[in-house]
């Protein structure tokens, strides 16, 4: 218990830290392409490409990400900065929200929840020098069920 309040204090103090200008020195501005190859998934095939574009919009990051699955359809979401709040993942997606959380400078949590209802969660971190992000889904039993990798362009 006394680990998960310091570690949440240290959340807080980031947060503090970095304040509005944090959005324009996010590592995850960019664009970012899927690399297949080194991506896995159980919940079904990977996507044929995938590309997110992080942009900074004031305070917020905008993030952006068209997929083209393997049938050839062209899907698009959009969210916003990693603040804490349920915000739509698209338009088209009824009902599915995300919320991200920045856990350290290149960390963060994300929560996918369908009408209210937690789907999955996310673990995202940018290593390799800001070279590579990768995405680590869990269902709700904390088994993995995708790591997606994403090569900075």
């Amino acid at each position: 218990m006394k680990r998960l309040f310091v570690f949440a204090v240290l959340v807080v103090l980031v947060f503090a830290a970095v304040g509005t200008g944090w959005a324009k020195n996010d590592p995850r501005i960019g664009t970012w392409k899927l690399n297949v190859a080194k991506s896995t998934s159980t919940a079904g095939p990977l996507p044929a490409s995938e590309t997110r574009t992080y942009e900074a919009q004031g305070s917020d990051i905008m993030a952006t990400a068209e997929i083209d699955d393997a049938k050839g359809h062209r899907t698009t979401h959009s969210n916003v900065t990693a603040d804490g709040k349920n915000r739509p993942t698209g338009p088209a997606n009824g009902g599915m929200t995300i919320s991200v959380k920045l856990l350290g400078p290149a960390s963060y949590a994300g929560t996918l929840k369908k009408d209210g209802k937690v789907t999955s969660t996310n673990r995202a971190v940018i290593s390799d020098g800001g070279k590579v992000f990768t995405f680590t889904t869990k269902g709700t039993d904390g088994k993995v069920i995708s790591v997606f990798v994403y090569d900075k362009q």
